[in-house]
């Protein structure tokens, strides 16, 4: 029941997972995080133990119920002016949460009562290796998860309860990348090595979290937000099913803007205009460190 309400609000895949501790996977991240691969992101340093122990982030949580969501789109590209897909539309955070609060709610009235919390990339969960553990796909070597179905252009969303449900985790998709290596390969920047990044290079950071005003040292253009050349080249993003939900579809200021008409362009008029985007995020002053490179 649970799993088909959640296709019938939109989401492409659901999974359950008894919530455990990520050991193994804590300590490659102390590692990543001593070989400074997080850069200016000094906020994944921080909730180190909740990040890793997710019934830390709500008394008697047991369990998550575990969304994707893709994002896949077909578009036509602007060559002057690229951004990731994910964030021509409106943000995820906001679309996704809504549709897990109504999850949240039919499974509270139609099924039983239950006491739970829904996440979005809003705080430290390791979202990535509960969709992998829910069953729902594998971590590529791009860092991504892909999903056999849809392949990697997914949000990932989940409920945290203290229900108990049926778990997935001996459902484990087994990893598909094989010899391939098309995202090392084609990343411009080298930011890849085999399941792992150096954000320092990937340009979705440097056009993103990066917080100096300055140039980076590598050539982004002619991205400004984001990057989705991993994943473009991926051969489980080929032929996928595309996004059915309107408010991820793209405005055509997006899609057809030229540099000229990005520099015209107001701190105003930026807050006004991307105020349910999450191009927000990163400020109208970094924006145009993007635009003038």
């Amino acid at each position: 029941m649970i799993t088909t309400k959640a296709l019938d609000l939109g989401f492409s895949a659901c999974g359950f997972i008894a919530l455990r501790s990520f050991e193994k996977e804590k300590n490659r991240f102390l590692k990543w995080l001593s070989d400074k691969n997080n850069g200016d992101m000094a906020f994944l340093e921080q909730n180190i133990e909740k990040r890793f122990n997710p019934k830390l982030l709500g008394d008697g949580f047991r369990s998550a119920i575990v969304v994707l969501m893709t994002y896949n789109q077909k578009t036509p590209e602007n060559k002057t002016t690229r951004i990731s897909k994910y964030a021509l539309g409106k943000d995820y955070h906001l679309v996704m949460k809504e549709k897990l609060f109504e999850l949240e709610q039919y499974i509270s009235v139609k099924i039983t009562p239950m006491k739970a919390r829904c996440f979005v990339d809003s705080a430290p969960v390791y979202e990535s290796q509960l969709a992998v553990d829910a069953g729902l796909g594998w971590k590529g070597k791009n860092t991504l998860v892909i999903n056999q179905e849809f392949g990697s252009f997914l949000f990932i969303g989940e409920l945290l309860s203290n229900m108990e449900f049926p778990d997935n985790n001996k459902r484990i998709v087994a990893n598909h990348c094989g010899t391939c290596t098309r995202c090392i390969d084609a990343c411009p920047t080298q930011a890849l090595k085999p399941f792992q990044l150096d954000a320092k290079k990937c340009i979705s950071y440097l056009t993103i979290e990066r917080k100096s005003l300055s140039a980076p040292e590598f050539d982004t253009t002619p991205w400004i937000y984001g990057c989705d050349i991993c994943q473009d080249v991926c051969p489980w993003n080929q032929n996928r099913p595309t996004t059915k939900e309107k408010e991820f579809m793209p405005n055509a200021f997006l899609l057809s803007a030229t540099i000229n008409d990005w520099e015209i362009l107001t701190e105003d008029d930026f807050k006004t205009f991307f105020k349910d985007s999450p191009i927000l995020r990163t400020g109208y002053k970094r924006m145009m460190r993007n635009i003038r490179q």
